[in-house]
């Protein structure tokens, strides 16, 4: 049996393409893992379709390659260059369904010729354009999609009729695996899992945080390197990115504190941080309204997970004292978990507030704010019209701890100068004693969203 959970947006943008009539060229690509393969492959299923992953290999292996996935597939006696092949397909097949053929890891496919995509763009506009076929280029090297063929200057620029980055998924798109957890369980499990289909499959149907832990820290697990693995298949030097991100998980959030200690020229932190921020791994983030200071946040949970607990226990594993590492990271993961809900789950709960009407705002702005030693965990405003302020607690609170933070919030908003005519004090944690639900006054749990349908595992569909 095969699942796909979710990526409903992602299928119907695929769909609305091969509906279109005449030659439609998609870019499909993201970091890997991310389940592009498994999307594509979804979407072909019943389709005249020929699925082809490239290689490191020369130019005329995977030409050769190309060659003989069309005859396997389709039966049709094609041979020689990617786009000849191509060309000829546009005269040899025949019947009623539109033809969808997949590059996949197009990136090695132009490392092995640089003229493809020049050549590709020349039978665009000469012979496929007149064609009923859906091609798509994919890959999972992100620098080079964005730069290299969806830039201005690109050969192929202009020429798609629709491009999709695919992204991990967000907190109940992830919950979809494993629709049984309860909403805590599910938030502690995308607290150190993140929203990577792979690594969500990898753990099976007894996924939990407690499994991901041990998944980690087994001695020849995936997930031990997978980081490492991951940046070194991107990037050309990993070392420096890895030092960048161990430092954000240390703490040293300021791109200066970042370059320091990952020994990197301040003026040239800048770079780093932006090829980061390609790969879905960190974010720059401001106090709303403000300009300066910007700090360094992980936007993946997995990097912070294992930055944070995985990288520094490693002497431990590779010693084998892999119960002692295990009950190090079970004991700190609560305090682990504080940051992950307030700087990755908490916004996107916020967003489905938003969507239901629970939170009267429209989301014009929205970020953390900090000043001074004050920290507000979200600010979501209307401007002019209407304010929310949002705490962020990964405890278990009663209504008077509940009420004392909120207290606390409205006397931090008033230091903002972002308060408007309405204002909202929300605390979203982890659990309460009882929910409070007055006007301007909201503190809610997990189990509270859950239970009203905010927030709800991802449907999934199976074949």
């Amino acid at each position: 049996m095969e699942l796909l959970v979710d990526r409903e947006q992602e299928l119907g943008l695929l769909e609305r393409e091969y509906r279109e009539p005449g030659f439609r060229l998609l870019v499909v690509y993201g970091r890997r893992r991310v389940g592009k393969t498994y999307l594509l492959r979804w979407f072909c299923r019943g389709r005249p379709c020929v699925y082809y992953v490239a290689a490191e290999l020369p130019y005329e292996n995977l030409a050769r390659e190309f060659s003989l996935a069309v005859r396997d597939t389709l039966g049709l006696p094609v041979a020689g260059d990617v786009v000849e092949v191509l060309e000829a397909l546009v005269r040899l097949h025949r019947g009623g369904d539109k033809l969808v053929v997949v590059l996949d890891e197009f990136q090695y496919l132009v490392e092995a010729d640089p003229s493809l995509p020049s050549r590709l763009m020349r039978s665009i506009d000469t012979v496929l354009r007149g064609s009923e076929m859906v091609l798509v280029l994919c890959g999972s090297s992100v620098s080079f999609f964005e730069k290299r063929l969806l830039g201005y200057q690109a050969p192929l620029y202009g020429r798609r009729t629709g491009q999709l980055k695919l992204r991990p998924m967000m907190f109940w798109e992830a919950w979809g695996f494993n629709p049984g957890l309860t909403a805590v369980e599910a938030a502690r499990l995308y607290g150190v899992a993140g929203g990577t289909p792979a690594y969500l499959a990898l753990l099976g149907p007894s996924a939990s945080a407690e499994r991901l832990v041990e998944e980690a820290t087994r001695p020849g697990s995936p997930l031990l390197d997978e980081p490492v693995w991951l940046l070194r298949q991107e990037l050309r030097e990993p070392r420096t990115y890895l030092a960048v991100l161990r430092a954000v998980a240390e703490g040293r959030v300021e791109p200066s504190e970042a370059a320091h200690a990952a020994g990197v020229d301040p003026r040239s932190i800048g770079r780093y941080i932006e090829v980061l921020e390609e790969l879905d791994l960190v974010e720059r983030v401001r106090p709303l309204g403000r300009r300066r200071p910007v700090q360094l946040r992980f936007r993946d949970n997995f990097f912070r997970f294992w930055f944070s607990f995985i990288l520094p226990l490693r002497s431990l594993i590779e010693s084998g004292a892999v119960e002692k590492a295990r009950r190090v990271i079970l004991e700190e993961l609560d305090s682990y978990m504080g940051r992950a809900f307030e700087e990755t789950i908490v916004p996107q709960l916020a967003t489905r507030m938003i969507d239901r009407g629970i939170l009267p705002v429209e989301p014009r702005q929205a970020g953390p704010w900090w000043h001074r030693g004050i920290e507000i965990d979200l600010v979501v405003r209307s401007p002019g019209k209407a304010t929310a302020f949002i705490e962020a607690k990964w405890a278990r609170l009663s209504v008077s701890d509940a009420r004392r933070v909120l207290a606390r919030l409205e006397e931090k908003a008033g230091e903002t100068g972002l308060a408007s005519p309405r204002n909202y004090y929300v605390l979203v944690a982890r659990e309460l004693d009882e929910p409070i639900l007055e006007e301007h006054h909201i503190a809610v749990d997990l189990e509270w969203l859950h239970r009203h349908r905010v927030v709800e595992p991802a449907a999934s569909k199976t074949v």
